[in-house]
């Protein structure tokens, strides 16, 4: 009798142990993938604000560059094709 007793309270401290760390490796999992999503949003919102400032960049750039031009201020070669080349990547990321 006294041994069935024995055996019975072993299996509710194993189970009562079981329960109790089954429910931390869940909140550790939960924790995990929350700070995931948390970070693929920052990501996301990075990559969202470094667009924004190169088409301001480059935006900028281009009305210095046509300012100059209007007021008769000569361009290299490379200066216009420079210019070009960031037009095309302007034009480019605009619209994405």
């Amino acid at each position: 009798m006294e041994s069935t007793i024995i055996v019975a309270i072993i299996t509710v401290a194993g189970t009562i142990t079981n329960t109790v760390i089954s429910k931390k490796t869940n909140k550790k999992v939960n924790i995990i993938s929350d700070l995931k999503k948390e970070i693929a949003k920052m990501k996301e919102e990075s990559k969202k604000d470094m667009k924004e400032h190169l088409l301001d960049s480059d935006k900028t750039y281009l009305i210095n560059f046509l300012s100059e031009l209007e007021n008769g201020i000569t361009k290299t070669d490379i200066q216009i094709k420079r210019a070009y080349e960031i037009y095309e990547r302007y034009c480019k990321n605009r619209w994405k």
